[in-house]
């Protein structure tokens, strides 16, 4: 077995939950703009009363829940995608870094083109960007964690 490699138990589950979440994000983004409204109106009342005390009206604040959906979903992904990294490299996964960027790049600009085609949905470069943020923080989660599990493994090898 190689050792920089994670179990192939561990590979498969991370690359299913990996195909899952992608597939998840493009999926919604083939749901009408009515579909997708629906789905946001459950958390804007829950969240709204935070909301007016910033000023925001209902559609500012889902606006604002919307774009905080897509930067969550995209951190999930990016998350996932540099664990799809650790897999061939235990040691040292930031080496597939630019993958993971180009990989959480490709996911974004692919789920705004589907939105193009969709009745009231809009693809928006600004919401790639988003996306992107949305990959960068949960990949720069994931490699920190990943170095602290790594630090851990290390002191108790050393005992």
């Amino acid at each position: 077995m190689n050792e920089k490699r994670a179990s192939k138990r561990f590979r498969n589950i991370i690359f299913s939950l990996t195909a899952f979440m992608v597939l998840f994000a493009w999926i919604h983004s083939c749901f009408p703009a009515s579909i997708s409204s629906k789905e946001s109106e459950g958390v804007l009342q829950f969240v709204y009363g935070f909301f007016k005390l910033f000023g925001l009206d209902r559609d500012g604040a889902e606006h604002v829940i919307r774009k905080v959906a897509h930067f969550s979903e995209f951190a999930a992904i990016g998350g996932l995608l540099l664990s799809c990294a650790y897999c061939f490299d235990r040691f040292k996964p930031h080496r597939f870094y630019v993958y993971v960027l180009f990989a959480g790049l490709l996911t974004a600009v692919v789920d705004e083109t589907i939105q193009l085609f969709v009745e009231g949905r809009a693809g928006m470069i600004v919401d790639v960007w988003i996306d992107l943020g949305g990959v960068v923080f949960g990949s720069l989660l994931m490699l920190g964690f990943y170095a602290l599990y790594r630090r851990k493994q290390r002191k108790k090898e050393r005992r």
